[in-house]
């Protein structure tokens, strides 16, 4: 009798466990900042230049480099003004997102006059690598 107390206690315990972990592994999805969302839709390359590191890798389909922030904002802006849609903006989603050693990866999709992939690296909160490529 006592080993099947034991026994019903223990199964008890290893559930609550494995549910508390379970739980822990989705209590943090890491979002993209709203502000950086909202300025990929509006094509506000200054709002996102922000958030650049200090020098930020840019890629493009038909480019890439390294670039200081206020370099890497005009390309952005060069981007976004030949790039947006009718109406001058870009619809963004958000397909993948994750988050190791304080580093986040987000992967999301761009709406223009075509279909772009986006692809964001941030470490500390800051872009290190931004990569938008066309999907055709």
């Amino acid at each position: 009798m006592i080993f099947k107390k034991i026994l019903v206690i223990s199964s008890l315990c290893i559930v609550v466990s494995l549910r508390g972990a379970v739980h822990e592994t989705k209590a943090y999805a890491p979002k993209l900042p709203n502000e950086i969302v909202q300025a990929l839709k509006c094509c506000d390359a200054k709002t996102i230049s922000k958030y650049f590191n200090s020098s930020v890798e840019l890629i493009f389909s038909e480019s890439q480099g390294v670039y200081g922030k206020s370099q890497a904002e005009q390309i952005l802006k060069t981007f976004f003004n030949n790039n947006a849609s009718a109406n001058g903006k870009f619809n963004y989603n958000e397909l993948h997102a994750s988050d190791k050693d304080n580093t986040q990866y987000f992967i999301g999709e761009l709406h223009g006059k075509v279909l772009y992939r986006v692809y964001i690296y941030m470490k500390d909160q800051r872009i290190h690598q931004m990569r938008i490529e066309s999907n055709d």
